[in-house]
């Protein structure tokens, strides 16, 4: 599928260290919701506020295995490509570039919403697309904004989807300490983590 062609795109970007079924599930249901053609998986090459991450040629396989075969999904390495920090307002103005026509629409979740305003050019990152916020805990209720953010037009901004209970951050605990992970992972995600040893100790 050509990107151009598209009517709305769902950017939805992350460390995915490693990719659960919560990463594949809920973008496809909000892709679904708010009526975007297609779901756009950005994984960085390194964020901002997280260290020690996988490195990238073992995220991006692994994310490859999660999505392999689902329709409407595309896996843009534009951030790898650049390597060093990645910014959202970066990647999404290199995206307008070559997407002029194409609405363009970021995934986020409701925690990251709350620390908004440190993101780089914040302003410029709701221009270039508009937020959609995943309300989930501890934020499934009400949004915590940053002060003097709107919180009617943020409202306007959130969808609601049934969250998974586990994260990334526990599912690398669980290999660390010897336990399964197969109910939050691919098969083909596991035999991979198992295979290159990923996550069997922890820094």
């Amino acid at each position: 599928m050509n990107l151009q062609q598209l009517d709305s795109l769902l950017i939805f970007g992350g460390s995915f260290d490693p990719p659960h079924l919560g990463h594949v599930d809920l973008p496809l249901k909000v892709m679904q919701q708010i009526h975007a053609s297609a779901v756009a998986y950005i994984p960085c090459a390194s964020q901002p506020f997280k260290e020690n991450q996988t490195p990238a040629i073992h995220r991006l396989a692994m994310l490859e295995l999660a999505l392999e075969n689902l329709p409407c999904v595309h896996i843009l390495t534009d951030e790898m490509d650049r390597s060093g920090v990645s910014y959202t307002v970066d990647t999404l103005r290199q995206l307008k570039e070559k997407l002029n026509n194409v609405s363009l629409r970021l995934l986020i979740g409701a925690d990251q919403v709350a620390q908004f305003d440190r993101w780089k050019d914040w302003q410029q990152v709701i221009e270039f697309a508009e937020p959609v916020v995943m309300l989930r805990p501890p934020h499934d209720h009400q949004l915590m904004l940053p002060a003097g953010f709107d919180q009617a037009a943020w409202e306007k901004r959130t969808v609601q989807v049934k969250p998974m209970t586990i994260s990334s951050t526990q599912i690398r605990q669980h290999v660390q300490d010897g336990k399964p992970i197969d109910k939050w992972v691919s098969p083909k995600v596991a035999q991979y983590i198992q295979e290159h040893g990923l996550y069997a100790s922890e820094e």
